[in-house]
């Protein structure tokens, strides 16, 4: 297996063990980081996004792909749509230019463990591959930046810009600010270096938003 279709599948596993461990009724709760979902609404996006790339249907609206995709599964239970997202191997169609549905699927894992008070145990190999993603954030030849993070002891780098950018911190802290899962004070509170707005820098598309408010969460 390559390394994305080895991140895809751990991923789906623990997700789906975590969802099969839980009583229905506490999945039908709102999950705070994506408050227009319920926790089963999320697992129904995951496993809508398998049939959807398995089927070839890709996004051209963001936004409605994935609504279509809630809505069609609405009346399955969270505990049947983790059965039926064993039927697709989506894993194994993935590389480097697909990264985002690993980035995707491993984004709203850890919103699903956050909204049931569980710590996040992801590996660090897929860990590796979230940061590699999420460099592409900085868009680093359009903003002149050199961006260098510091992130559990390695050090990652994108761009040969005249405006340095540098953070010290760890890769799932770094990765859950990227998709706006802090808020924007705790992303400036972080160890960044550099005369950059960090905010408008991530967020300026307003693809992602940041946090309303503080988010605390626990890993193994």
């Amino acid at each position: 297996m390559n390394p994305y279709e080895l991140a895809w599948n751990a991923s789906r596993t623990r997700i789906s063990e975590l969802i099969r461990a839980t009583p229905l009724e506490r999945l039908e709760q709102i999950a705070p980081l994506t408050p227009a979902w319920r926790i089963r609404d999320i697992v129904a996006h995951l496993v809508g996004v398998s049939q959807d790339i398995s089927a070839g249907n890709f996004p051209k609206n963001f936004d409605e792909w994935t609504a279509a995709q809630v809505d069609r599964l609405r009346d399955t239970d969270a505990h049947q749509l983790v059965e039926r997202w064993a039927e697709y191997s989506l894993g194994a169609s993935l590389s480097e230019s697909l990264a985002i549905a690993i980035f995707d699927q491993v984004t709203h894992e850890a919103d699903i463990f956050h909204a049931l008070g569980v710590p996040t145990s992801i590996d660090d190999e897929t860990m590796d591959l979230l940061v590699r993603f999420t460099l592409n954030r900085f868009d680093a030849t359009k903003n002149d930046l050199a961006v260098a993070l510091h992130l559990d002891g390695e050090m990652w780098r994108i761009g040969e810009g005249p405006q340095p950018l540098s953070l010290i911190g760890s890769r799932f802290e770094w990765f859950r600010a990227s998709s706006g899962r802090r808020s924007a004070n705790q992303i400036r509170l972080m160890s960044w270096q550099g005369d950059v707005d960090v905010i408008e820098l991530l967020f300026g598309s307003r693809f992602f938003v940041p946090a309303q408010s503080d988010v605390e969460e626990f890993t193994k």
